[in-house]
């Protein structure tokens, strides 16, 4: 009977340290032109009753094989960005009983992921896991699939009026991006949802951004054609 009532214990113990207290959701195959850079976001939810140290960490399972250096995924999380090199983990979100983390509700700490193809033809496969700092086991995968295999038929106007990435990000007293098109408005929104910024582009080329009047925290720039926001990025301010 001892016997019977240890193994019970013992695999209640196994059962108790494999549970899984993550919850990842989103797209996991993602498709896209292969000259045009394509984005996704991933929502973190805490299922369990105690608060969490989250971590994210990105592996390449598989990429094109001539993808230059400078392509590939990279990804934002806890309120850093991390470039196509990094393998380590990211910094830590605390996720408390319950919460849930999403680029949707303007979050922070959110995760957005990226994939620069480089004008390379091909399928990227590429895994993130979320895990727990001080559990590590504690951990919750999943695998996104880039397709950019073809070229495809998008917007016009998104085409033809587009924002680079902010650099350097994160930025303190300046930042530059490039613009392609014709004219438009770009707007600085916190994560509270307000607008910080606006300015009108209006030639093509490399932009910069004074944020001298700004305060430390992510922020989203949007670019607006005609009132409708056709492209997104996000900028840290440090």
């Amino acid at each position: 009977m001892k016997k019977h009532l240890l193994f019970i214990l013992v695999i209640t113990q196994i059962g108790f340290i494999s549970a899984q207290s993550l919850v990842v959701t989103g797209d996991t195959v993602i498709t896209g032109d292969f000259n045009v850079q394509v984005e996704h976001h991933l929502d973190v939810k805490n299922i369990s009753g105690s608060s969490i140290s989250v971590v994210c960490q990105k592996t390449n399972i598989s990429l094109p094989v001539d993808l230059p250096s400078w392509g590939g995924s990279y990804y934002c999380f806890a309120g850093a960005c991390y470039p196509t090199s990094a393998t380590g983990p990211s910094n830590v979100a605390v996720l408390g009983g319950g919460q849930q983390i999403a680029y949707s509700n303007n979050d922070g700490d959110a995760h957005s992921g990226y994939y620069k193809p480089e004008g390379v033809s091909g399928v990227a496969i590429v895994k993130y896991c979320f895990y727990d700092e001080n559990n590590p086991v504690d951990e919750t995968c999943v695998v996104i699939t880039y397709d950019c295999s073809e070229t495809t038929s998008i917007n016009e106007t998104a085409a033809f009026n587009e924002v680079g990435d902010f650099y350097p990000n994160p930025a303190s007293e300046m930042v530059y991006f490039n613009f392609k098109g014709s004219l438009a408005t770009l707007k600085l929104i916190d994560i509270l949802g307000n607008e910080v910024k606006s300015i009108v582009l209006s030639e093509e080329g490399v932009q910069k951004l004074d944020l001298t009047d700004m305060t430390k925290g992510i922020y989203f720039g949007n670019l607006l054609v005609n009132d409708e926001v056709v492209s997104i990025k996000k900028l840290i301010v440090k």
